[in-house]
């Protein structure tokens, strides 16, 4: 799991989609989420059209994507 220094859950790849502290996201208050994008690690991960292949050869222990 990757925390953002926010506090929010960080999911990188599927261009974005999924994460969280992609800008589109609510908290259980219902006020928005941040955008994380421009200080994020793994930015590349979610503009990349390699998104499947870079996931293959991904070795971070913290990513929540991380293929066994």
């Amino acid at each position: 799991m990757i925390i953002d220094i926010t506090g929010i859950e960080l999911t990188p790849g599927n261009q974005w989609q999924d994460c969280r502290g992609n800008g589109s996201h609510y908290d259980k208050d219902g006020n928005p989420l941040e955008c994380c994008c421009d200080e994020c690690d793994y930015m590349l991960c979610c503009v990349s059209l390699n998104f499947p292949e870079i996931c293959l050869s991904c070795d971070d222990p913290n990513c929540p994507r991380i293929n066994p």
